[in-house]
């Protein structure tokens, strides 16, 4: 079966990368386009996974920008499409390759978890054969319920499942950190669409909990914005690593601090506490506080942060028995996307 993947942030690239090892090995053939961006871009390679680069995101984050990248990407998919004859679409939350798959008459099978990623939805829909939505996806897109269905698990463990990812401790050495002692920080850029109408921390905050949690914790620090990179009060918190080694520096976290919410949901399912500093509100995240009021947490008052690192702080608290428990009331997700896949080509898992 030949199918074509469209990634759109560096995370996407995680989500399908097991998958395409996977079924590579039994034969499948992909062709994977991807936003130019210099993460996705580095991900990839660092893979091994060949891919087409296309457009880069809009600087302006208006409605009628996103549309016009959004028949930018249309048109690369469908040259690609041309040239590859795809079986199956496959994305997270592509609208791309949902319009795409229309043109050529083939199935289109997405996954999402966004829901306040509403322009998104209402682009894909008329076209997307099914969506596969986790547990915690707190949005009905069809009345028709057998166009979305919900699987038992973090999208986050197609990546960091116990069967596919384990630390490295060999990083923490490398950086001169002790597991536990450090506390790892991420602050975002805002440039998605669905970001329009976030009020984040202002900048005086963000300087204000690292200044407050480095009495107590070695800082380190990643900034997605090149600006903030310049900051000379941010500097001290740098470190300089690959990106591929970010899994492990979490893993080895008295807790996280983020911005992002696929990064909070991450140190959720390797066990790691969080606290999630973003106004908006996603069901991962609501669903991880209401459930694992001790692990997860979200704010975005400085003051209540560094309340809640106290809190962390005084937990009698183990991240590997945590991420055991989550995975035994969770399923491998990878498996259950290649069984969906080949659904469409009428096979079954050789497991």
């Amino acid at each position: 079966m030949k199918i074509l993947i469209d990634i759109n942030h560096p995370a996407h690239v995680h989500y399908f990368r097991n998958l395409i090892r996977i079924m590579k090995d039994k034969g499948h053939s992909f062709r994977v386009i991807n936003r130019n961006s210099k993460m996705i871009n580095y991900l990839l390679d660092c893979y091994g996974i060949e891919h087409v680069i296309r457009n880069p995101r809009p600087k302006n984050k208006g409605t009628l920008a996103s549309l016009r990248n959004l028949l930018v990407m249309v048109r690369h998919c469908i040259r690609e499409s041309r040239r590859f004859h795809p079986d199956l679409y496959l994305g997270f939350g592509s609208s791309a390759c949902a319009i795409a798959s229309f043109f050529f008459r083939k199935p289109c099978l997405l996954l999402d978890d966004t829901e306040h990623n509403a322009l998104n939805h209402k682009l894909y829909k008329p076209f997307v054969k099914k969506v596969l939505t986790p547990f915690y996806f707190q949005k009905t897109l069809w009345k028709k319920k057998s166009r979305q269905e919900s699987f038992n698990a973090y999208v986050e463990q197609l990546y960091l499942h116990s069967k596919y990812f384990s630390a490295d401790d060999s990083v923490l050495e490398r950086l001169g950190l002790r597991k536990g002692e450090y506390v790892f920080v991420r602050y975002i850029a805002y440039d998605a669409h669905h970001d329009i109408k976030a009020r984040p921390l202002d900048l005086a905050s963000k300087k204000k909990i690292i200044s407050e949690l480095s009495k107590k914790y070695k800082i380190v620090l990643s900034l997605e914005n090149e600006d903030d990179r310049r900051d000379v009060d941010f500097a001290p918190y740098l470190l300089d690593f690959p990106p591929e080694d970010v899994h492990s520096i979490m893993a080895g976290a008295a807790m996280v601090l983020t911005e992002g919410a696929t990064m909070a949901s991450e140190a959720f399912v390797l066990g790691v506490p969080y606290v999630y500093l973003n106004p908006l509100r996603v069901g991962n995240v609501d669903c991880q506080c209401r459930n694992y009021p001790d692990q997860a947490h979200q704010t975005t008052d400085a003051d209540a942060v560094l309340g809640y690192a106290d809190e962390i702080s005084a937990l009698d608290y183990s991240a590997a028995k945590r991420r055991s428990e989550i995975e035994s009331m969770t399923l491998d997700p990878t498996d259950y996307l290649i069984e969906e896949v080949l659904k469409f080509c009428g096979k079954t898992v050789n497991r």
